[in-house]
């Protein structure tokens, strides 16, 4: 299955970003010309550099994130846009400095800053309804009317409008006569072709458990020969979810399924581990005021070290000590491996330091020995790791690649609190691990950001 253009409606959001950023520096030019004349200067090739900052960071605040609806977001959405541009500015102050060069007048950067907020707001929040009016949703038929076939349409049904559900299709006659919702189930596998035909259907996903019959082969064959995209249930669980749908996975999938080829692109690794190396060492100098006064705060609120070493599984299920800083009163981590939400055990300042992930900064230096890396599945407990191990299917596919300090599961789902958390979560690890690229360590470092700003709240949510 195919997103209905979400790169373009991207596109789109980030083009009006950049007009808008490109006229307010405009009306700060006029108004500098007006103070200073019209000989003043021309730095119209400073301002497309200046827009790398502001777009970056519209990103890093989760911005472009295009099912939101901003209209019924509007404090969370103005939040983010005020903490968006002032990072911006701070990065444009930045870039001043070390190239003089590049730099506008002081007059111009502050006019484009102040009318950056409200109309970058206003074009967000008009975004959805102009997106909706634009929108061509696609018209889907689903083979399948068992679980499979309602898990495909619980997942459709999160894209709102951007898919209508034409129905069901299933060969088994006791499911013909059982709607499912609203939806019918049209026929068997022998109608599929004309059915696609008389709906003007324009994707087929297949959500059969057990094995596919010649006769359905025949028919989504012919489907998409007609032009129809057909997608299986994984496929459209990976594609528009983000995650390996580890109920209808089967060994043979991970066999068979395209990914996974950049585990051993000795080339990447390369690249990751000198990228690793250097984040993490510019990460201790930046970070050592935070961590000194996190220290003195630990030290002030309870007895007991800074820090806390735990023994972590690694890649290739290699024991590690992973170095946290102690957000727990001492002893206390031994009664449960799992986190409550309002955990007792949790200290003040721990609170404080889990919530904008400070505590995990002393894990740069497991990076820096290269027991982790920046981006990865979380690196568990191996109390835990035994358990998972012999109670979830394939859990140790997630050791392939090292842990990292943040990664896709981290940044889409909150701290796993169950063993049906630590399910939801290695679907996330798998698919970082079939799809691991750095396009996808940006997004994730991208939304490691917005995680941070938000806390375990989402814009998407």
């Amino acid at each position: 299955m195919y997103r209905t253009g979400s790169w373009k409606y991207q596109g789109f959001l980030l083009a009006g970003d950049a007009l808008i950023l490109l006229g307010a520096f405009t009306l700060g030019m006029e108004y500098w010309w007006w103070k200073a004349g019209p000989e003043a200067g021309d730095f119209f090739p400073s301002v497309f550099l200046s827009l790398v900052p502001y777009l970056l960071a519209l990103a890093a605040f989760d911005l472009y994130e295009i099912q939101t609806n901003y209209r019924t977001h509007k404090a969370l959405t103005m939040t983010l846009v005020v903490g968006a541009v002032l990072v911006a500015g701070l990065g444009l102050s930045g870039l001043f400095y070390l190239f003089p060069g590049v730099k506008f007048p002081r007059g111009v950067f502050f006019i484009q800053l102040l009318l950056a907020i409200p109309l970058l707001f206003l074009w967000r929040i008009n975004f959805w309804r102009l997106r909706q009016e634009l929108l061509v949703p696609k018209r889907v038929l689903i083979v399948g009317a068992g679980e499979a076939g309602r898990a495909a349409l619980g997942i459709l049904q999160q894209f709102g409008s951007e898919y209508i559900i034409v129905g069901f299709v299933d060969d088994d006659p006791a499911k013909r006569t059982n709607p499912i919702g609203e939806y019918e189930v049209l026929g068997s596998s022998k109608d599929l072709v004309s059915l696609a035909r008389n709906y003007g259907v324009h994707g087929i996903v297949v959500a059969i458990a057990g094995r596919k019959q010649d006769r359905l082969i025949q028919a989504t064959l012919q489907c998409r020969m007609d032009g129809v995209f057909v997608s299986d249930l994984l496929t459209l669980g990976e594609e528009l979810t983000g995650r390996v749908l580890l109920e209808y996975a089967r060994g043979s999938w991970f066999v068979f399924a395209p990914g996974f080829l950049i585990l051993h692109h000795h080339a990447f690794q390369r690249v990751k581990r000198l990228t690793d190396i250097a984040c993490a060492m510019a990460g201790f100098i930046l970070a050592s005021p935070i961590l000194l006064v996190a220290a003195l705060l630990i030290k002030l609120e309870s007895r007991g070290p800074v820090f806390f070493l735990q023994t972590r599984v690694g890649q290739d299920e290699q024991l590690f000590g992973a170095v946290k800083l102690r957000t727990m009163a001492i002893g206390s981590d031994a009664r449960s491996p799992y986190t409550a939400e309002r955990d007792p055990r949790i200290t003040r300042v721990g609170r404080i330091l889990r919530f904008l992930r400070i505590d995990e900064i002393p894990q740069m230096w497991n990076v820096l020995k290269g027991e982790m890396s920046f981006i990865g599945p979380r690196a568990e407990w191996d109390i835990l790791v035994n358990e998972y191990k012999e109670k979830i299917p394939y859990y140790s596919v997630r050791h392939v690649v090292k842990p990292g300090i943040t990664g896709w599961a981290q940044v889409n789902y909150p701290y796993g609190r169950s063993l049906g958390d630590a399910v939801r979560k290695l679907e996330y690890d798998l698919y970082y691990a079939k799809n691991m690229s750095t396009a996808l360590d940006l997004r994730i470092l991208f939304r490691t950001i917005s995680v941070i700003v938000l806390g375990e709240r989402s814009l998407r949510n």
